[in-house]
């Protein structure tokens, strides 16, 4: 009799696991407690963190030891060495792997590692890689969950090398090509429904002892709900003060994390989160919920700051999000407050008319919740700053970019900082704001949190005495992610949640 493996969750960790154990054999049902498949992945960038991948011209200049040197010198906080060493044995195989059994694509993304100058770190072109456009069937996309509302049609690879424009959205809306997230999770969903995998949608599962029901008797587990970022009092618990900048869907609430501390799982990593800085479209809401956007590329266009809410500069804005979203989470001894939150990104007219800011398109008339004013005083009068701060911090930032430098943060040192800018059209990376200013509010956020059920390097539960909880697994967000404090490199998450979810499931069905 086939080993039923029953998957909750289903975004890319819950498909990858579920593609693996039914091509074992296994039996398999995905269970999914929102209305569509895909979850947060489904409105991500797509990009997986795969050193020595073999799938970019350049990886021949990478291997496993550059890689694992690199993680090394990024080893802080609560990391799992052992997890770490199987993440880069194992992610060139399950790239390889999902290529040959859910016919992706992959293609190099033109953004190095997130420290590049670390040892051991790579250069653009290398590590990072994105699915290619995928077309979807419409019985596949009709389940699926949909990209975000004016979310360009278009890679990243497209966007850095210029090759974004209306006649190619124009085709992929005609062709029902996706890309990114959407590319992601329509080939694991078609994939997974072609080889037998029974997807179910609305089918929350809250105890082991449903997921079992619901299979119709004894079954493997692989917890793959996602995070807990969703769910106030888990927040409040593990990560200490509110996360108001959410930007994933809206399963992310702990059932996972729950159900794992209830078969009495040791937990860990749970302080850490993938943080990003955010801001909010007014009206945007997704399933209900308030939705947030990431700031992306934004914030390190020429002629931009970010400042807290003392009026002055608190980081790098060109640095990679996780590193923005922590300094946002940074806390202020002396207001007893998360002191950059909320922040404002302030930027000129020129800023505003080179790209969109969030879903504000460059040439569309300034909305009224768009802040605006003729001189740095009268902006700081609007966002409540002091007012002398806010002119030096500016006076000081142009003083520095007019000869192309940042003296108190090196923005624009650094190989991420150039290659973040680039996505925005621009080889500039610094410029001296000038009047009329425009600001809008920036919050601390999250694409989801980190911390979970510890598992072994199969994707095994492990108990509070390390000893596997038998038939339980876990992978993605709902796991413990062995990088402690790190974001390495541009797909990262989905990176870990495609590897650990493909273990996970390829356990499960075997053991």
């Amino acid at each position: 009799m086939p080993v039923r493996v029953v998957v909750l969750g289903s975004g890319a960790a819950g498909l990858s696991a579920a593609l693996v154990a039914r091509a074992v054999g296994a039996e398999v049902l995905v269970a999914e407690a929102t209305t569509t498949i895909g979850g947060t992945s489904a409105l991500s960038s797509g990009a997986v963190w795969a050193p020595n991948n073999g799938a970019s011209p350049q990886a021949a200049s990478d291997s496993a030891e550059l890689a694992r040197r690199y993680l090394r010198s990024l080893a802080y906080g609560d990391v799992a060495p052992a997890l770490l060493d199987r993440y880069l044995t194992e992610a060139p195989r399950v790239v390889t792997w999902l290529g040959e059994h859910a016919s992706l694509c992959w293609q190099p993304l033109p953004l190095p590692d997130c420290y590049r100058e670390l040892p051991g770190g790579s250069k653009a072109g290398v590590r990072s890689l994105e699915p290619a456009p995928v077309r979807v069937d419409v019985a596949v996309s009709s389940r699926m969950r949909g990209a975000l509302p004016k979310r360009p049609p278009f890679t990243l690879a497209e966007l850095a090398g210029g090759e974004a424009s209306p006649e190619l959205a124009e085709n992929r809306a005609r062709t029902g090509t996706v890309v990114g997230g959407q590319a992601l999770i329509a080939a694991l969903t078609t994939a997974a429904l072609a080889a037998g995998v029974d997807i179910r949608t609305s089918t929350r599962v809250r105890t082991l002892s449903s997921a079992e029901e619901l299979a119709g008797g004894p079954s493997r587990i692989v917890l793959a709900t996602g995070g807990f970022e969703r769910d106030p009092v888990l927040v409040q618990r593990f990560l200490g003060s509110p996360l108001p900048g959410l930007i994933g869907a809206p399963g992310a609430v702990g059932d996972g994390l729950r159900m794992a501390m209830a078969a009495g799982a040791e937990l860990g990593n749970m302080a850490e989160a993938w943080w990003c800085p955010t801001v909010r479209m007014p009206g945007e809401e997704i399933e209900g919920h308030v939705l947030h956007r990431m700031l992306f590329t934004e914030r390190a266009r020429p002629g931009t700051i970010m400042v807290g809410a003392h009026g002055r500069r608190f980081t790098n804005e060109a640095r990679n999000y996780n590193e923005v979203g922590r300094a946002l989470h940074a806390f202020s001894p002396a207001g007893f407050f998360p002191g950059a939150d909320p922040a404002w990104l302030v930027f000129d007219a020129a800023a505003r008319r080179g790209g969109a800011i969030g879903t504000l398109a460059p040439q569309a008339p300034d909305p009224s919740w768009l802040i605006r004013a003729d001189t740095v005083r009268e902006l700081a009068g609007h966002l409540g700053v002091p007012a002398e701060v806010l002119e030096h911090t500016v006076r000081d930032f142009n003083q520095g970019a007019e000869s192309g430098t940042d003296p108190e943060f090196g923005r624009g040192t650094g190989a991420y900082d150039r290659a973040i800018a680039a996505l925005s059209g621009t080889t500039a990376i610094l410029r001296p704001l000038e009047a009329p200013y425009y600001a809008v509010p920036v919050h601390a956020g999250a694409g989801g949190t980190k911390g979970g059920p510890r598992t072994d390097d199969e994707g095994r539960m492990l108990d509070l005495r390390g000893r596997h909880l038998p038939g339980l697994y876990a992978a993605g967000n709902a796991a413990a992610s062995p990088f402690g404090m790190a974001y390495p490199g541009t797909g990262t998450t989905l990176g870990q949640a495609l590897v650990f979810g493909h273990l996970a499931g390829r356990a499960a069905a075997t053991d």
